[in-house]
């Protein structure tokens, strides 16, 4: 990829239309890691950039879905004061459909395969006890889930998203 700007402080037309991830590109991932708000030109200002680069660079990043900018809640501070992890065991003939239902939910914040024992894993955050029951009932009623594990959230010390990345590359 050419990375070579011209005097507006764009990128010249010859950069390929592929998602790569520039050493300035990890630089303002940072900055933008540290504060999601952060003015474009104060982050132009810290990288000696000009504005419309920044402005540019993240909108592409974004675009692409190489990133995303949230807002992420405090959960501890709310009135959802329980956050629980949730282990299942599937089937082989695990199906689209309860993982479309599980994608779905809106108290689910997180959900992956993993591997190990359990094939999925999830984050629910939930208002009571009686709602996580109820959750881990209806999962229990699915006929693709064997079993479950289910650890409730004592309390967090260290809460950090996402990982901080770490500009590796050279200029």
């Amino acid at each position: 990829m050419n990375n070579e700007m011209n005097q507006d402080g764009n990128l010249n037309e010859e950069q390929s239309s592929e998602s790569e991830i520039s050493s300035l590109d990890l630089q303002i991932i940072q900055q933008l890691q540290q504060d999601g708000r952060m003015a474009y030109s104060k982050i132009s200002r810290e990288l000696g950039v000009p504005e419309a680069t920044v402005r540019y660079r993240v909108k592409r990043l974004v675009d692409d879905g190489i990133i995303t900018i949230n807002a992420f809640l405090n959960t501890g501070k709310l009135n959802y004061a329980n956050v629980a992890y949730v282990e299942i065991e599937t089937s082989a003939e695990f199906h689209e459909r309860l993982l479309q239902e599980l994608i779905n939910t809106e108290n689910i914040s997180y959900l992956s395969a993993v591997t190990g024992e359990y094939n999925i894993m999830l984050e629910y955050v939930c208002q009571s006890n009686e709602d996580l029951l109820e959750f881990t009932n209806w999962l229990k009623r699915q006929p693709e889930v064997r079993r479950l594990n289910v650890r409730v959230i004592l309390k967090i010390f260290k809460a950090q998203y996402p990982i901080r990345v770490k500009n590796t590359r050279q200029s």
